[in-house]
């Protein structure tokens, strides 16, 4: 069941990276500029590169790539932490601002699960949650509860 599981979540991603692909063309990005976008959420604060590789799993020297881009294109700008001019954060500008909500407007609306009633968003949300907040066992399995049904 968990192999047909991640076999759907995958093919869910795959057909919401296809349905939003025309506007991944017209903003000028790839799927990992995309990724990048996504991570910068205006209504938190602005991360450092290091945190950015972290939410992206990925290379440092990956994400001084990806925000070199998004400042070509003019959508983020990189600047000095507060508090510690040896870190960068990168922010959003006005047009990165206006290239997110497109991307989130597209990938919201054209994935598999906005074919789903709002109620069974809400279980799946529910779902999903308590599935990556469960602790792992030390034999990589997550832990069971006595709801648990197997």
């Amino acid at each position: 069941m968990t192999y047909q599981l991640l076999r759907l979540v995958h093919a869910m991603d795959g057909a919401t990276n296809a349905g939003i692909h025309d506007v991944l063309t017209d903003l000028k990005i790839t799927r990992p500029l995309a990724d990048a976008l996504w991570q910068l959420d205006p209504a938190a604060p602005a991360p450092s590169m290091r945190r950015m590789a972290a939410k992206l799993r990925c290379d440092p020297s990956t994400v001084t790539f990806l925000a070199d881009r998004l400042e070509q294109l003019g959508y983020a700008t990189r600047a000095a932490a507060p508090g510690d001019r040896r870190t960068k954060v990168l922010h959003l500008t006005a047009a990165g601002h206006a290239a997110r909500q497109r991307l989130v407007d597209a990938a919201t609306t054209r994935t598999p699960i906005a074919r789903l009633t709002d109620a069974e968003q809400s279980r799946l949300h529910a779902l999903l949650t308590r599935a990556m907040a469960a602790p792992a066992a030390a034999d990589g399995q997550p832990e069971r509860t006595s709801e648990d049904p197997g």
